[in-house]
């Protein structure tokens, strides 16, 4: 068998110790040419689409941009763009090569690229050009947009640093971000940061504190029911966030931060907190809540800046706790939001990853370990269910853990691209535990190798929104962060 031949093994073993992205890509590179799937790359037929349409309408693209034909072009590519965009979606285009899908869909998702920018730089009177940029918004609307959503995951969320540089390394982070648990610090500690310090951060990763995690002691935590000290915590968010608002961190960073929190209370609903919906709130106790994860730390308060720059309780009667418990992943709230509707997720959670390893993988026992997998959560969310309906009508700690079990149990933990370590055991020794700067290192680097094998694919989904968002930046006369 092919995969069995010396070279083919010394090729795989090259990826699988790359330890950045150049390096990565050139195996990636190599074990394609060896298997055979650049070949099928080459190759314009695929069961996904209709590939002598896909031909046609990057000839009358190119025809029309070449004749100068503005309108024609806009309405031809909407149409395009509408008939298409599934097809070339399709995950099965990037189970063959590690490298990327067909060059046909690239040269496609060229030439739509190229129409935008064209379109946008066309010479208009001023009427026209508003006409324009009104029409750029909408179609931009209507096409929608990526976001990039950070689970929690307690230590093991420090792999989302990992993914993020990856992305950012790219060219491909989102500007929506959002965050539960240890992804809402990460997500927080990214969205206070412009691009030079978020690079500055990447360069120099000793400059974060990793000590956020503290016992809080035995009398303490006899009275409060929490191992954790969360002042502790707080102190280390304020010296890795700051202490910026939603709102201040969206305009210096140019990233719209979101942070999922779980109310205490029955009758209250999780929020998420944005610069949006939560303009004034700070962002450094926005991620301390949560990640207040019970019996871990007590419930927090929210925190918001006055004019004057004083901090007074927001929402003072209410109290929130770990987001991941109620929303790990908001993505309707997000797609209300910010008309997101492609979601690249990093997925970090204990009581998820076990599951996540046997998705996308091909063959007789990742099918039953994914079965098993499916079966034992289903059950388990199950019998929480039946504990939460025959203790409804109590308000005791029984009923708001079965509550709680359920919840994280019946979420739905997917996006459109799904990113996650490579899954071991030895992961959970350190699930509550201070990292050390060497386990920080291990856990970017493990994170930015998630990234690399869907770079291609992430790129591709992603290049027809990135080209509206900079034609649209462009023509309103705003600069690219």
């Amino acid at each position: 068998m092919i995969g069995r031949r010396p070279e083919v093994r010394d090729a795989w073993r090259a990826l699988a110790e790359a330890r950045d992205v150049d390096a990565w890509q050139i195996a990636a590179e190599r074990v394609d040419s060896l298997t055979g799937a650049d070949l099928w790359r080459g190759e314009d037929h695929a069961e996904a689409y209709d590939a002598e349409a896909l031909r046609a309408s990057i000839e009358t693209l190119e025809r029309l941009e070449a004749a100068g034909r503005a309108e024609d072009l806009a309405e031809t590519l909407t149409a395009s763009l509408y008939r298409h965009q599934n097809e070339i979606a399709d995950p099965a285009l990037y189970d063959v090569a590690l490298g990327g899908t067909k060059h046909l869909v690239e040269r496609y998702l060229h030439a739509c690229e190229h129409a935008l920018d064209w379109l946008s730089q066309v010479p208009m009177d001023e009427r026209a050009a508003r006409a324009r940029l009104e029409r750029f918004r909408v179609a931009w609307k209507v096409y929608g947009r990526s976001a990039l959503m950070l689970s929690g995951g307690a230590t093991l969320g420090f792999h989302h640093l990992g993914v993020v540089k990856a992305l950012f390394d790219a060219g491909l982070l989102p500007s929506i971000l959002s965050g539960a648990s240890t992804g809402a610090m990460i997500a927080a500690g990214v969205c206070a940061r412009d691009d030079r310090e978020l690079r500055d951060l990447f360069e120099h990763p000793q400059q974060m504190r990793l000590d956020g995690l503290k016992p809080a002691g035995l009398r303490r935590t006899v009275r409060t029911g929490a191992l954790l000290a969360p002042e502790r915590l707080y102190d280390v968010l304020l010296h890795n966030v700051g202490e910026a608002t939603f709102r201040e961190a969206w305009e210096h960073s140019g990233r719209s931060l979101n942070i999922s929190v779980s109310a205490t209370r029955s009758q209250q609903k999780p929020r998420l907190l944005s610069h949006l919906t939560a303009p004034d709130v700070l962002v450094a106790r926005a991620a301390l809540a949560s990640s207040a994860l019970p019996g871990l730390f007590p419930p927090v308060q929210l925190l918001r800046k006055l004019p004057d720059g004083s901090h007074t309780p927001y929402l003072p009667e209410e109290r929130w706790t770990d987001g991941s418990l109620d929303g790990d992943l908001p993505k309707i709230r997000l797609s209300r939001l910010f008309n997101a509707n492609h979601f690249i997720v990093s997925q970090t959670n204990p009581h998820v990853l076990p599951f996540m390893r046997h998705r996308g993988r091909s063959g007789l026992r990742p099918a039953i370990s994914g079965v098993l997998s499916a079966t034992a959560r289903t059950q388990g969310a199950t019998a929480a269910d039946l504990v939460r309906r025959a203790t409804s009508r109590s308000t005791g700690p029984v009923q708001l853990a079965a509550r709680q079990v359920h919840n994280l149990l019946s979420q739905d933990y997917t996006g459109d691209i799904d990113l996650h370590p490579q899954f071991h055991w030895s992961l959970y020794r350190k699930v509550v535990s201070n990292p050390t700067p060497t386990d920080l290192q291990g856990f970017i680097l493990e994170g930015e190798r998630s990234v690399w094998p869907h770079l291609a694919r992430i790129r591709n989904e992603t290049r027809i929104g990135r080209a509206f968002e900079r034609c649209v930046r462009l023509l309103e006369g705003v600069s690219p962060r």
